[in-house]
Parts: structure tokens; sequence; C-alpha cells
């Protein structure tokens, strides 16, 4: 597998993109803004972008997808069906999400936003905004913030315990440190 982070300028969101080494079919999740080392990055391991996953909808994290549309006529996940301005193909709750031989499995993380989705790659999860390196995302509610709470609790800290948590902003983590550090869930 390739992967690569990128920091934008975007509330300093994270970008991250995975790569299939035998197919040589790439995977964007969440793009707040288009940077043209994404572009650079694609071209210098011979990477065709197949598609973007966006784990909820904030502008943060869709900014960039109509100027990566127009350079890459790509299909576009989200949690409801569309990302910003851009019509999507909707994924949920245990759907899959194939990118050449890697499939990750879509797990609901909502509560920062309704639609809030995380994927779940081998060794790997992509969080968004639903649970940072110790902390977690802003609610409008208590019961948004316990469904969150509780997604995160189901889908999130059952995985192994050396899973790489990617998170929309901040540092990663990983799966133990936030199930036995996070203050949100100690």
């Amino acid at each position: 597998m390739i992967f690569r982070h990128f920091l934008l300028d975007v509330n300093e969101v994270n970008t991250f993109l995975i790569g299939c080494e035998e197919t040589r079919e790439a995977l964007l999740v969440d793009l707040g803004a288009w940077d043209p080392a994404i572009e650079t990055c694609l071209a210098e391991h011979g990477l065709q972008l197949a598609a973007i996953f966006i784990t909820h909808d904030h502008y943060d994290h869709t900014g960039g997808l109509r100027e990566a549309l127009a350079r890459y006529p790509v299909r576009v996940y989200s949690g409801n069906g569309a990302a910003g301005d851009v019509p999507g193909t909707r994924i949920g709750q245990d759907d899959t999400l194939t990118v050449g031989n890697l499939a990750g499995r879509v797990v609901a993380t909502p509560g920062h936003t309704p639609e809030g989705i995380s994927l779940v790659l081998p060794g790997m999860v992509f969080t968004g905004d639903a649970l940072f390196a110790g902390s977690v995302g802003g609610t409008t509610s208590e019961r948004n913030a316990r469904r969150q709470l509780d997604g995160i609790r189901e889908h999130i800290f059952t995985l192994p315990d050396d899973y790489e948590i990617h998170p929309g902003h901040g540092p990663g983590s990983t799966v133990v440190i936030e199930r036995s550090a996070n203050p949100f869930f100690c």
C-alpha cells in the first residue's frame, strides 16, 4: 500500500492518499482544497486517482472537490450522497469501498454531522472529525454527542489496538491510545 499525508491550509485539514501497489489505483480521503503536491505524488508513484472518500460534509473537507474533479473525473463517496455542492454516491455502514486490490469498510460515526462516516482499511482508520488524538469533534446537542461517542466505541475502539487513527485535523494516534487515554472515554 502507498500512503501519503497532505496538510492543507484550509483549517489545517488532513488529506490522505492511499494507493494500490499492484493496480496503481488511488483513493483520496477528504479534500479541503486542491494542492498541486497531490498531483505530483500521483505522477511520481504512477498512480491513477480512482475515487474520493468524504468523511463528512463540511467545507474544509470538501472545498477541493470541484478542482480535483475537473482534473480527474472520478466518483465521490460520502455519507449523504453529496459533498459540498458536488453530487456523489451515498455509502454507509458496512459498505465496502474498493480501490484496486485494497478494500475498505465504511463505519457510521455520526454526531459531528448526521452523515459522518469513517473508513477502515488494513491497519488504519480515517475518522474525519469524529475522533481526534485526545479529543472528539464538536456536536450540536447532547444527543448527537452520545451518538458520536457510541459510534466510536462500537466501530473504532473494537479495531485491533495497533490500528492507526488518521483524523481530519491534528496528529494521528492509535486505537489503544485513544481507547485508554482520550478524556472523552475515560
